[in-house]
């Protein structure tokens, strides 16, 4: 087993009355490289909820993750970082001046 991700899960009802499980990948555990046990890497921190005992408590599931899915959607329809357009680096064109000075051209009509 080469990794685990961290899950929490949430409690909710839907607007017709379901109750609903929400689960949230919060981290991601390792086994440890000397001895046995976890590494644990959160990238959030969960929030006590109340048990049904009434205390409060954090719960952390550990679980094999799951395997990718081929209808799953890819991104959010926005183009890639590298497709941006060119930036020119000639710092003639800067729009505006140091203390001081006038600039070379301004931005406004």
């Amino acid at each position: 087993m080469s990794r685990l991700d961290a899950m929490i899960a949430t409690d909710y009802t839907t607007g017709n009355g379901d109750n609903k499980t929400r689960w949230t990948k919060i981290g991601t555990a390792w086994p440890a490289k000397q001895g046995a046990g976890y590494s644990i890497v959160l990238d959030a921190l969960p929030l006590p909820s109340m048990s049904r005992d009434g205390k409060l408590e954090c719960r952390i599931l550990l679980r094999e993750p799951l395997p990718a899915r081929d209808d799953a959607p890819r991104g959010n329809g926005t183009p890639a970082r590298n497709n941006r357009a060119p930036v020119s680096d000639d710092l003639d064109e800067i729009p505006f001046s140091f203390a001081g000075e006038h600039a070379h051209r301004s931005i406004f009509p």
